[in-house]
C-alpha cells in the first residue's frame, strides 16, 4: 500500500536532518508520485524536492519541480545555469503567461526564440518568433530549415509542414511571390505524404496532411486545395464511423465553399452531408442539408442569370432545386421554382412544359419539416490544432521523453494531475539521459531499469504527444526496454497506437510479440476498427489475429458486426472459434441487429454459430 505524501515529505526530512540526500531524494520523488493529493500538499512535496534537488547539484531537476506551481521569481535563478532549451521553454512559459503586457510577452517571446535558436531547435524558434510579431525573421528562421529539409528528403510531411510556413511568413512579409512558390511546393510534398501514409495504413498521418491542406488554400485563396483537403478528411472521418466530426466537416466545407464563391461545389456537398446523415438515421440533419443543397442550386442559377451564362445552366440548377425542394416536402417552392424556370429564354415547348408543372403545384403547401444543423452538444468546438507548428515541434524533438513532459508541466490547459504526471516522468527521462550521456562504460542493467521506468511513468500521462518518445524507446535494442513500452502503448486509445504495435507483433523476442498481442486486446475504441481489420487481415501470428478479434468484438458499430459475420462464414476454424467466444463474452447491440437480418442467409456452421452467440447475447429474443 502506498505511504501518504505527507509521511514521504516528513521521512525525507528526516533523512536530510541525517545527511541521508539519497533517502530523501528517494522518498520526495515517491510523494510526487502521489497525483491525486490536495494541490496544497502537493506544492509543499514540490517546495521540498526543489530545494533538495539545488542541494544536490540537480539545476534541470529542481527547474522541473519548479515549473509545476513556480514564478518567474523562483526560477529566475535557476534558467542561466541549464542548458539552452530549458532555458527556452521558461521563457516561453513567462511569455504565454503575461497576457497583460503585450510589449513583454512579445520580448520573452522572443528572447524564447534566441534560446531555441542557440539549442538547433529552428522551428521552435520560428514560432516563438511569429508569435514576438517578427514575421521577417521567422520567415528567415522557416526558409532555413525548409532548405535543410529539402536536402535530407526523408520526410515529406515535416517538409512540406515547414514550405507551408514558410509560405504563410512570405504572406505576412508582403512577398506573393515567394508565398506562392513555397505554397506550390508544400502541396505538392503534403500529396505525396498523403499518397504514402494511406498506402501503407497510417490514415491518422494522411489526415494531418489533408488538415494542412484545407488551411493553405485558406491562407492561398485557392479554393481547390480546400475542397482536396475537406473531401479526404471527410472521407476519412467517415471511415472511421467518426459520424459527427464528419457532419461537422460537412457543414465547414460546404460554408467554404460558399464564401468562396464556389456555390455548386457547396451544393454537391450538401446533398453528400444529406445522403450520409440519412445513412446515419440523423432525418432532422439530413433534411437540413436538403433545403440547404436547394438554397444554393437556386443561388447557382441567379448568378448564372447575371453573368449572361446560356439559360440551361440556370435551368438545371433550378430542376437541382426543385429535386431536393420536393424531396423535402416544400412543394409551394417547388411551384415557385417552376414558374422561375418557365420564365428563362428556353424553347417554346420547354417553357410551356414548366409553365403547366407550375400550374399543378397551384395551391400547394410546404410541409413542417424538422431541419436543422448538427446540434451544438455534438459538435467538436475545440477544433484540430496548428498541426503545421504542433507537429514540427514534434519531428524536431525526436522521440525526447523530457522535452514532451516539460510541454505538458507548462502547459496549464492540461489537469493537476496530468500535468503532476508529467512532471514525475520528466524526472525518470532527465535520469535515463543522463546515464545514456555518460562517458563511462555502459551500464545495460542500469539503462534497461531507467528506461522501464521512464516508459511506466510516461504511460501514465496518456498524452498523444507521449506516443513519440515511447516509440523513440522501442526502437532501442533491449527487448526488456521493449517489452515495457509496449504493455505501456495498450493505455493509448489513439489509431498511431497501431503503427508500433503491428511493428511489435512480428518482434524478435517473443515476450515482446506476445505482450504486444495482449495490448492489441485492449484497444477497442471505434475509429480503431481499420487498423484492427488490417492486423486481422495480415498478421502471421494467431495469436494476434485472435487479439485484432477479440477487441473487434467490443466494438459495437455495423461495420464491426457484418466482419465478424464474415468471420464465421467463410475464415479458417481457428478464427470461427476466437470469434465465437469473443462474440459470446462482448456487448452491444449491432452484431445482434444484423445477425438476427441475416442468419437465414448463413451457411450451416455459421448459421449454427450465429444462433448460439444470440441465445447467449439475446436469450429468447
Amino acid at each position: 500500500m502506498a505511504r501518504p505524501s505527507q509521511e514521504l515529505l516528513n521521512e525525507a526530512q528526516g533523512a536530510l536532518e541525517r545527511g541521508d540526500v539519497a533517502r530523501a531524494r528517494h522518498a520526495l520523488v515517491a510523494a510526487l508520485g502521489h497525483t491525486v493529493v490536495r494541490e496544497d500538499e502537493y506544492v509543499a512535496v514540490t517546495t521540498a524536492a526543489r530545494a533538495l534537488l539545488l542541494r544536490m547539484g540537480d539545476l534541470r531537476g529542481a527547474l522541473t519541480v519548479d515549473w509545476y506551481a513556480g514564478s518567474e521569481r523562483s526560477q529566475r535563478g535557476l534558467i542561466d545555469k541549464v542548458p539552452f532549451l530549458d532555458r527556452a521553454r521558461t521563457y516561453l512559459a513567462w511569455a504565454e503567461r503575461t497576457s497583460a503586457d503585450p510589449q513583454r510577452a512579445r520580448e520573452l517571446y522572443a528572447k524564447a526564440g534566441d534560446e531555441y535558436e542557440s539549442a538547433g531547435h529552428i522551428a521552435r524558434a520560428a514560432i516563438c518568433r511569429e508569435r514576438a510579431d517578427d514575421p521577417a525573421r521567422a520567415r528567415a528562421l522557416w526558409s532555413r530549415l525548409s532548405h535543410v529539409m529539402s536536402q535530407q528528403g526523408d520526410d515529406l510531411y515535416a517538409a512540406g509542414l515547414a514550405r507551408f510556413n514558410l509560405a504563410r511568413t512570405a504572406n505576412k512579409t508582403q512577398d506573393p511571390a515567394a508565398a506562392r512558390e513555397s505554397t506550390v511546393a508544400a502541396v505538392h510534398l503534403l500529396e505525396e505524404a498523403a499518397d504514402r501514409y494511406e498506402t501503407i495504413g497510417q490514415r491518422e498521418r494522411a489526415f494531418d496532411c489533408y488538415q494542412v491542406l484545407i488551411a493553405i488554400g485558406r491562407e492561398s485563396g485557392e479554393f481547390e486545395h480546400v475542397l482536396e483537403g475537406f473531401v479526404n478528411v471527410i472521407r476519412i472521418l467517415r471511415e472511421d464511423h467518426l459520424r459527427y466530426y464528419a457532419l461537422q466537416s460537412y457543414e465547414e466545407a460546404v460554408a467554404a465553399a460558399e464564401k468562396q464563391g464556389e456555390v455548386s461545389a457547396a451544393a454537391t456537398l450538401a446533398r453528400e452531408m444529406s445522403s450520409f446523415a440519412r445513412k446515419e438515421g440523423l432525418a432532422s440533419i439530413a433534411n437540413f442539408g436538403v433545403i440547404s443543397q436547394a438554397r444554393l442550386w437556386r443561388e447557382v442559377a441567379r448568378r448564372a442569370t447575371e453573368r449572361g451564362s446560356p439559360p440551361e445552366i440556370a435551368e438545371n440548377a433550378l430542376l437541382a432545386a426543385i429535386m431536393a425542394f420536393g424531396e423535402a416536402g416544400q412543394f409551394q417552392k417547388v411551384g415557385e421554382l417552376y414558374r422561375e424556370v418557365s420564365e428563362l429564354p428556353l424553347a417554346d415547348a420547354r417553357r410551356k412544359h414548366y409553365v403547366r408543372a407550375t400550374s399543378r403545384y397551384a395551391g400547394a403547401t410546404d410541409l413542417r419539416v424538422d431541419a436543422a444543423p448538427l446540434p451544438a452538444h455534438l459538435r467538436h468546438e475545440v477544433g484540430y490544432p496548428d498541426v503545421w507548428h504542433v507537429d514540427l515541434v514534434e519531428w524536431e524533438q525526436r522521440g525526447s521523453a523530457s522535452e514532451a513532459c516539460g510541454d505538458v508541466i507548462l502547459d496549464l490547459s492540461w489537469t493537476e494531475v496530468t500535468r503532476r504526471r508529467a512532471v514525475v516522468a520528466r524526472l525518470a527521462a532527465l535520469a535515463l539521459e543522463a546515464q545514456l550521456a555518460s562517458e563511462a562504460p555502459p551500464d545495460q542493467a542500469a539503462t534497461v531499469g531507467l528506461a522501464g521506468a521512464v516508459a511506466e511513468q510516461l504511460s501514465q500521462v496518456e498524452l498523444y504527444s507521449i506516443l513519440s518518445p515511447l516509440e523513440h524507446l522501442y526502437r532501442r535494442p533491449e527487448p526488456a526496454i521493449r517489452l515495457v513500452v509496449v504493455r505501456a502503448l495498450s493505455r493509448f486509445l489513439f489509431k498511431r497506437t497501431f503503427i508500433t504495435l503491428r511493428a511489435a507483433l512480428s518482434d524478435p523476442d517473443t515476450s515482446v510479440a506476445e505482450e504486444a498481442a495482449r495490448a492489441v486486446e485492449e484497444l477497442r475504441f471505434p475509429h480503431a476498427f481499420d487498423p484492427l481489420a488490417r492486423i486481422y487481415r495480415e498478421s502471421q501470428s494467431a495469436k494476434a489475429r485472435a487479439s485484432a478479434l477479440r477487441a473487434l468484438a467490443k466494438i459495437d458499430t455495423v461495420e464491426v458486426a457484418e466482419m465478424l459475420l464474415g468471420v464465421l462464414e467463410h475464415d479458417g476454424r481457428e478464427e470461427r472459434a476466437a470469434a465465437l467466444e469473443a462474440l459470446k463474452r462482448a456487448r452491444g447491440t449491432k452484431f445482434v441487429e444484423v445477425a438476427r437480418a441475416q442468419v437465414g442467409r448463413l451457411s450451416g456452421g455459421a448459421q449454427q454459430a450465429v444462433r448460439e452467440i444470440l441465445q447467449v447475447r439475446a436469450p429468447g429474443g
